[in-house]
């Protein structure tokens, strides 16, 4: 019988975990994310406990992909989190949990479940969920630095522009995250320049960048102007990672970037005008997989634990 893997895939909104066998999820529960970090610890050990009960065995070793600045069994940022000064992740899970556990970024665990996709050259990551995150991978290796490599929601888009929880300013991640979108539909519907998001406030409470893009399809010119702007922002992103990495390839991981929604559409627009003239880049989208996270952070978890190994 394989060992069962454990996974955690720990981000903004959510919490995931799951049992793997191999390549395979067999066991998965989830929950919202809670404000403490504490009551943080205590959902995720609660969900593998009940993932290894319904599996009837524990997990061999256990791979967190969390969201946030990871260096050895520290998370030393995770503003998303809610954790602005160093944490020791990993001691605390293991205090609570039946085997060791390994930490890695949620975007470097995701972009490791892929790097069989792209074997060659030099390949960024960028990704989009409550925040910004990303990955580089040299020649399919993950590339992770001290813990930062590919942080690039934090990368500079306006110089002294908003002031970002990581306490600098004018970060990628304050204008163009699936948190900064749903803001702006908010103000979108507070200022009443959008009747569909005011409607929608009204019957659905809160709004979310979902909300942002129906409003663009549904014609209102003050949501384009909105979405277009922080593809604009993006796209400035996107020119930093290429005059300082150069890679083969940009690939832009999540559902809100693929080239048919309307802020793909203006990603793509707002590139084509600000791409370096020495640049042929293309943005690659990676179809949207929600186990991605999961499935990295168990194999980076097997091989740092060197199970399998002879």
């Amino acid at each position: 019988m394989s060992p069962l893997i454990g996974a955690v895939d720990w981000g903004g909104t959510w919490i995931r975990v799951a049992l793997l066998d191999g390549e395979h999820i067999v066991q998965r529960e989830r929950c919202p994310r809670p404000d403490t970090l504490a009551a943080q610890y205590a959902a995720v050990a609660g969900l593998l406990r009940q993932c290894a009960t319904a599996a009837g065995r524990d997990p061999a070793v256990i791979g967190v992909g969390i969201a946030g600045i990871v260096q050895g069994d520290t998370v030393v940022s995770a503003i998303n989190l809610g954790i602005r000064a160093p944490a020791r992740v990993a001691a605390e899970l293991r205090d609570r949990l039946p085997c060791d556990v390994y930490l890695v970024n949620d975007s470097q665990a995701a972009a490791a479940a892929l790097v069989g996709r792209w074997p060659e050259g030099l390949t960024a990551v960028i990704t989009v969920g409550t925040g910004v995150g990303g990955a580089v991978l040299d020649r399919g290796r993950l590339v992770g630095g001290r813990g930062a490599a590919g942080d690039f929601g934090h990368s500079v888009v306006e110089a002294n522009g908003l002031r970002c929880a990581c306490g600098g300013r004018g970060c990628l991640e304050m204008y163009v995250s699936g948190r900064a979108l749903a803001e702006a539909a908010e103000t979108l519907a507070d200022s009443g320049r959008s009747a569909l998001l005011l409607r929608r406030r009204r019957s659905a409470g809160a709004l979310d960048a979902g909300d942002l893009h129906d409003a663009v399809r549904a014609g209102e010119a003050e949501a384009s102007v909105v979405l277009n702007r922080a593809a604009w922002y993006f796209a400035v992103g996107i020119r930093n990672v290429v005059a300082h990495l150069d890679p083969v390839r940009v690939a832009l991981a999540g559902i809100m970037l693929g080239p048919d929604t309307p802020f793909g559409a203006a990603l793509r627009d707002a590139w084509d005008s600000l791409r370096p003239a020495w640049c042929g880049l293309v943005l690659d989208h990676v179809a949207e997989d929600s186990d991605a996270t999961l499935t990295g952070a168990a194999l980076i978890a097997t091989q740092r634990h060197h199970i399998g190994a002879p």
